[in-house]
């Protein structure tokens, strides 16, 4: 549901719903919203034969109308992805994380994939992978973007011994190519923290959520980490 505000007064604008939705398509698992522009996730958008595959889709608004603009599926999606798990929007960019995509033998590592849009027409710029990524990582269950910057959750990622500490990834664009710049972890974080479950990003900022971090003694109270960029180097600057 789209809202838009007068003043103090919140009015229900439209009611989005897919042009091709089905039975436990869960179309509003993620959002994202650039201006006239929203991305909307289907985790469980079944893909043809591939069931649960997932997609995502593109409206824009026109006055007060929005209009289903594309469908976005993954080159290469398979079955059980989950493709649309988390999405977010920047302009004409969009990421989309996979966070159940098999990456070669690894079950479940996870992947995020990059739109561009010309005119009206979106294109498949990158897909995204975890340098050093393992099986159930789960990378791509959180994503964010901003400009040339994507910033990609892990939150499933083992650091060192630890299982289930997480990570979160950072990757840049030059032209059209993705590099990942950085693998971010919290300072003494433990294992089972699930850091990277959720992201956020604004230009030379990152804020990385620890849904179930121990906090002194209480347990699972979750904590969040901001990083700050200076060039290429990314530094904790607070939990």
């Amino acid at each position: 549901y789209v809202f838009t505000r007068s003043g103090t007064t919140w009015t229900q604008q439209a009611q989005l719903t897919a042009s091709d939705g089905a039975v436990s398509d869960n179309f509003g698992f993620s959002l994202a919203l650039s201006g006239d522009t929203a991305l909307v996730g289907a985790s469980g958008d079944d893909v043809g034969a591939n069931a649960d595959q997932g997609s995502a889709y593109v409206f824009t608004r026109s006055g007060t109308i929005w209009t289903q603009q594309t469908k976005l599926t993954a080159s290469g999606g398979a079955a059980i992805d989950q493709f649309g798990n988390s999405v977010a929007l920047s302009g004409d960019s969009a990421i989309i994380g996979a966070p159940n995509d098999d990456v070669g033998a690894n079950t479940d590592q996870g992947s995020a994939y990059v739109f561009t849009r010309s005119g009206t027409i979106w294109t498949q710029q990158a897909q995204l992978t975890a340098s050093g990524g393992a099986a159930f990582d789960f990378f791509g269950h959180s994503v964010a973007l901003s400009g040339d910057t994507a910033l990609v959750g892990a939150y499933a990622d083992d650091v060192g011994a630890n299982s289930n500490q997480g990570s979160a990834y950072v990757f840049t664009r030059s032209g059209t190519t993705w590099t990942q710049q950085a693998q971010l972890t919290a300072s003494g974080g433990v294992a089972g923290d699930l850091f990277g479950f959720s992201v956020a990003l604004s230009g030379d900022t990152a804020l990385v959520g620890a849904s179930v971090d121990d906090v002194g003694a209480n347990t699972d109270q979750g904590s969040a980490y901001v990083f700050t960029r200076s060039g290429t180097t990314w530094t904790q600057q607070a939990q």
